[in-house]
């Protein structure tokens, strides 16, 4: 089968960034089509893409989320388009990227005798934008902060439930019907909860990674996290099976606060755990500020997730405002 791809990439805002990501899909080994659909920028970003001309096609996004986008897109490619590789316009990737991708596909298809509905990467960061930055990354990067998602670090390939910036197949998308547009952040979850559900095995490799610009502020990071925790909910209540029981560790912190006859146990061992956490980081990278500023990040994350996971509970979603 000759694999052809279409790189789908949502924007919004995207002037800082989009020209390197852009940059690096025109400048692909393997020829792919480029689909980029503007969820109406007020900022140069549609400036900047006017100057790509023909070497990619822009269409307006009316419902301006990422999952409107993808559906849309789901529609407008071409017939001849057998997958779809999911990227942002914060992101961008090395220029053998999609190649490596298809042959890696197409040999663990050749292995397990099967079509694979989805094959996601590895998520790499992009280049420090200050302390905060590298603060955040530390935290990703930590056992406790990365969690089982799209940050985690993995080597080889491996099954998985939630890929990251997948190459997916076109049949598995229009399989499910594409991506549920209730979903604002954690579309990608519900989507693959869905596939799975359908039958479909969803991998990740690490033979080539996505790099993506990260939150630069604490103002932001908490906004993230509050999101995340916001959205998880949602995903829970329709894919129970969906649940990590470590992502509910802050409430069971929490409950052993009133529990223990020595209450101070538990915030004890979890402030020397996240001050572990920043003096491994800090002395591996040589960054002395991140001691004390991964704890801090941490601590906000797992604050936030947390007030997020029961905000979910109560009240419908809105559109993100921390991308800046």
């Amino acid at each position: 089968m000759e694999v052809r791809v279409c790189a789908v990439v949502p924007v919004l805002n995207e002037e800082r960034f989009i020209s390197k990501c852009i940059d690096s899909l025109v400048s692909q080994t393997m020829p792919i089509d480029i689909l980029v659909l503007d969820g109406g920028s007020t900022d140069k970003t549609l400036e900047i893409l006017a100057g790509y001309g023909d070497a990619i096609k822009v269409v307006n996004n009316p419902g301006k989320r990422v999952s409107q986008a993808r559906n849309l897109a789901l529609e407008l490619i071409g017939e001849d388009i057998t997958h779809c590789f999911e990227i942002i316009g914060h992101s961008w990737i090395d220029t053998d990227h999609v190649e490596v991708r298809v042959r890696d596909l197409l040999s663990l298809e050749s292995e397990l005798g099967a079509k694979i509905g989805a094959i996601g990467c590895c998520t790499m960061p992009g280049e420090s934008q200050g302390s905060v930055s590298d603060w955040i990354e530390g935290a990703l990067s930590s056992p406790i902060g990365s969690g089982g998602g799209q940050f985690k670090k993995f080597n080889g390939r491996e099954k998985t439930k939630v890929p990251a910036f997948c190459l997916h197949r076109v049949e598995a998308l229009k399989s499910v019907g594409g991506w549920d547009e209730r979903f604002i952040t954690s579309q990608d979850s519900d989507l693959s909860m869905r596939m799975i559900n359908q039958g479909w095995q969803l991998w990740r490799s690490d033979v080539s990674c996505v790099y993506m610009h990260k939150r630069a502020s604490l103002r932001n990071w908490w906004k993230m996290g509050h999101r995340y925790g916001f959205w998880r909910t949602k995903v829970l209540l329709k894919h129970p099976k969906r649940i990590d029981p470590r992502e509910f560790l802050p409430i069971f912190g929490l409950v052993l606060i009133f529990a223990l006859p020595q209450w101070w146990w538990a915030p004890a061992v979890y402030g020397i755990t996240l001050l572990l956490m920043g003096i491994l980081y800090g002395l591996k990278n040589s960054k002395i500020s991140s001691i004390l500023g991964i704890p801090l990040c941490l601590m906000m994350l797992h604050t936030a997730f947390t007030l997020g996971l029961f905000d979910g509970l109560v009240r419908t979603g809105r559109p993100p405002n921390d991308r800046t």
